[in-house]
């Protein structure tokens, strides 16, 4: 992923892997991807949740993207 790419603003949305339900209802706004990250990576060591990023681009990164970012 370029640099520049994560300087730009995303958004987080942590589902429950149990139920169809969010953590919380709207997703948090982050100044940038790097932010993002961060905080998907802290809602990984919950059990059950499943955190995915929505780039300023519009694409949607799920958990297993996440994982393999923080490598």
């Amino acid at each position: 992923m370029e640099v520049e790419t994560l300087e730009r603003p995303a958004s987080l949305k942590i589902w429950h892997a149990e139920a169809a339900r969010f953590f919380p209802k709207h997703p948090q706004q982050f100044d940038s991807m790097r932010e993002a990250i961060a905080a998907a990576a802290v809602a990984l060591t919950h059990p059950g949740r499943q955190p995915w990023i929505v780039t300023a681009e519009g694409d949607l990164l799920p958990p297993n993207w996440i994982i393999g970012s923080l490598r």
